[in-house]
């Protein structure tokens, strides 16, 4: 006789199966959503050739020389060298894609065409599976690979969620503009800057102002309305880039590496705005 109290597979089958079948369609779905994401984690090698190296994981895509691979490792080296300065070490290990041409971006960094393509330099996916960063031929250079390997690292130190949670956009992207020397000066924005610091000291009450005439947290172009990629990037991205850079760097004299590595420590059991 039939046990119809007796399923006929075990819970711990179902279990597998319920959970192949949730990966499965997660797959699909980050697929769809995000195709150079999945192509960055599962087919760069299928694509692209591995150069050996014990310090990182680099791609090339197959028609780049041996002269301009020995560049790549060399410009890895460099880089790297801004990540020990700023944070004492360096911990994170991202994969970083490389092209002479602007498919591999295409292909795993932006999949918009080769004209749309032109200006663009570099990107870094963050994922629980680690770091992935995406350079054009525009992007090959330290300045560039020091900005994303910035990012990796502070993700590598924090962890996905942590990071993901707790960092508001404006404090990753000006910490990563420490390393990012390309535009050190920025002497049009500062003086914009400058002039809408005044603007606004003519029409608001002094007083609010007396701690720091020139916080960035009291201006309508302000840290708290830049907290999340939708905010940051917008068609304002270069003056949120100017305002980030600013007040990190400022924070950065004052508390210095110990300073950067206590705030991480800190962010794992506090909140951004306990730590900082």
């Amino acid at each position: 006789m039939l046990n119809f109290f007796k399923p006929p597979i075990s819970i711990k089958k179902w279990i597998g199966m319920a959970s192949l079948l949730l990966f499965f369609w997660i797959f699909v779905l980050t697929f769809f959503y995000a195709p150079s994401l999945i192509r960055s984690i599962f087919l760069k090698d299928f694509y692209l050739d591995k150069l050996e190296s014990e310090q990182a994981i680099m791609y090339v895509n197959p028609q780049m020389s041996k002269e301009e691979r020995k560049t790549i490792l060399l410009l890895y080296q460099k880089s790297r060298l801004r990540i020990d300065s700023l944070f004492g070490s360096t911990k994170s290990k991202p994969s970083i894609l490389i092209g002479n041409t602007y498919e591999v971006m295409q292909l795993f960094g932006t999949s918009t065409s080769q004209n749309q393509l032109q200006g663009q330099t570099g990107m870094t996916h963050l994922t629980p599976f680690g770091a992935y960063i995406v350079l054009s031929p525009e992007g090959t250079n330290i300045d560039v690979l020091s900005h994303e390997l910035c990012h990796a690292e502070l993700m590598e130190r924090l962890g996905w969620q942590n990071r993901r949670k707790k960092i508001p956009v404006w404090f990753d992207e000006g910490l990563a503009m420490l390393v990012d020397k390309r535009f050190e000066y920025w002497t049009v924005l500062q003086q914009d800057w400058r002039n809408l610091i005044n603007l606004e000291k003519n029409y608001t009450d002094s007083s609010y102002y007396s701690a720091s005439s020139d916080s960035l947290f009291v201006s309508s172009f302000s840290l708290k309305n830049i907290t999340t990629t939708e905010q940051f990037f917008t068609e304002n991205s270069q003056m949120h880039y100017f305002l980030a850079q600013e007040e990190v760097a400022r924070w950065y004299t004052k508390n210095q590496k110990k300073g950067l590595l206590e705030l991480i420590n800190n962010l794992k059991e506090n909140s951004f705005e306990e730590s900082y």
